[in-house]
């Protein structure tokens, strides 16, 4: 079956970058894009009338995590032992999740919710951060097999791992952050992942892949390091982990090894085309960091290794915490990824608030191009994935396509003149009109097709409460958590 899109807008790849195709074609055929041009002469089974849309390529989000998170109702909240950077309160202490928390089905509920925003908003590909399945501090929650079927089943195209530490960052009840280790633990981690990577890397057709998630730097010791390397290149597959995402990781690591984190990560051997470095923000360019910037070792360790940095700025931008800057290691010849970590899952969200976040921090209205943030999106995250096939409408391309409906009233002035300006700096998540997966259309009109939204909702926020309910349980001996969080505003009593 060939279907042909036409009479929109394509954001065609040509000649080693996205190019502006105007009236243009896309046919596809048993999920491979088989054309992109205007006089296509092939067979056509289907037609999909785009004017009046733009046509890109499936959005990548390189760093996404299930669930509905906890930073949500900290909004607009801070601790001085965090420098006022709202990040830090994600540390909880063992057994947050435990007392009277969610139960499996609301993971997996609130999961779920969170793929749907994702496709819904025009993400075809998702690196999760899972808070389904097995994790460092919460333990296994849901199996295997219902983790990846759980995937498969909403049609995305899915990065799984399962992640790992010795050890990292306890919050205690007093509000001081220890860090506790366990390398047995470490050990057992990645054998799990291991076994994970190869039972389910290609389930569902091929839609779910696989890669290893050795979850924190400052959490792996060097020798957890070099084995999931080893472990790594065993596979075949991609490595993931958070470096360098707060200011206390910063300081720890000089406390504990003299270095950096990404100057740590370097000296274990870790670093390489194959690593994604999950924000990256805390190195010696930081303006909050006394310490020497002359060098600038950490953005020519990172460029020299061939390592990719997945950014996602609105999460830190909600806690006052920005890169410094994205533009600065997108010109330095670094790949960067997006994605958008906590909820919303909207990638459009994220590359306007990393244009106007990089450009904030450089100062300069020529930062955080639309071009970049839009390569990031599509193109960073494939070459983050190494694949040649995701991030582009061309011929052997994945038919992983997105339309967009130009003509909303805050879109259709700018997108008449430049539509990726449009894109980045005017459109809205629910502009996405279509969104296509291996080729098999799975929103159309703006509708979810094979979800049920209401149902979806309704889990989410069952998984939601109970969430509050276990952390205030655990992290403030049973009080409400708006005596630490307070409400933007008092509720009118009579």
């Amino acid at each position: 079956m060939s279907t042909l899109i036409e009479g929109g807008t394509v954001v065609a790849y040509h000649d080693g970058g996205h190019k502006i195709l105007a009236d243009g074609q896309v046919a596809y055929a048993e999920g491979q894009i088989t054309y992109v041009g205007r006089d296509y002469d092939g067979p056509v089974d289907n037609r999909i009338d785009a004017r009046g849309r733009l046509v890109i390529p499936g959005l990548i989000n390189h760093h996404m995590a299930f669930g509905v998170h906890m930073q949500l109702f900290r909004l607009d909240a801070a601790r001085p032992n965090f420098f006022n950077s709202g990040v830090g309160l994600g540390v909880q202490p063992q057994g947050a999740y435990a007392q009277g928390g969610p139960e499996p089905t609301d993971w997996r509920a609130s999961a779920a919710y969170a793929m749907a925003t994702a496709l819904r908003t025009g993400s075809t590909t998702f690196v999760m951060v899972p808070n389904f399945g097995r994790h460092p501090y919460r333990g296994r929650v849901g199996s295997d097999e219902e983790l990846v079927s759980l995937v498969a089943e909403t049609g995305l195209r899915g990065y799984l791992a399962l992640p790992y530490v010795d050890g990292g960052a306890r919050g205690r009840e007093d509000g001081t952050v220890t860090w506790e280790f366990d390398e047995k633990s470490g050990w057992e981690g990645l054998e799990h992942a291991v076994e994970f990577a190869r039972n389910f890397d290609g389930a569902a057709d091929g839609r779910v892949r696989t890669f290893l998630f050795p979850y924190l730097c400052d959490g792996c010791t060097p020798e957890l390091l070099r084995a999931s390397k080893a472990a790594a290149a065993d596979l075949g597959c991609t490595l993931k982990m958070h470096v360098a995402q707060y200011l206390l990781e910063f300081f720890e690591m000089l406390r504990r090894t003299t270095r950096t984190p990404v100057q740590y990560l370097a000296d274990a051997g870790f670093l390489g085309p194959e690593v994604s470095l999950a924000h990256a923000i805390f190195t010696p360019r930081h303006p909050w960091l006394p310490y020497p910037t002359a060098t600038d070792t950490d953005t020519r360790l990172i460029l020299e290794s061939g390592a990719t940095v997945a950014h996602c700025p609105v999460v830190f931008a909600r806690s006052g915490v920005a890169l410094h800057s994205f533009s600065h290691y997108v010109r330095a010849g670094i790949p960067v990824s997006l994605g958008t970590d906590t909820s919303p899952h909207d990638m459009i969200m994220e590359m306007r608030t990393a244009s106007l976040m990089s450009k904030m921090t450089d100062g300069s209205a020529l930062s955080g191009l639309a071009r970049e943030v839009f390569d990031a999106a599509t193109l960073g995250g494939a070459r983050a994935l190494q694949r040649q096939d995701l991030g582009r409408l061309a011929v052997g391309a994945k038919a992983d396509i997105v339309l967009v409906d130009t003509q909303k009233i805050h879109m259709a002035p700018v997108a008449a003149d430049d539509p990726i300006k449009a894109l980045v700096y005017c459109a809205q998540g629910s502009d996405v009109d279509r969104v296509i997966i291996d080729g098999v259309t799975r929103v159309a009109g703006g509708d979810l097709l094979d979800m049920e939204m209401d149902g979806l909702r309704a889990g989410a926020d069952q998984f939601n409460q109970r969430l509050l309910t276990s952390v205030g349980r655990a992290t403030y001996q049973g009080r409400a958590l708006t005596a630490f969080y307070a409400h933007t505003y008092p509720d009118w009593e009579e």
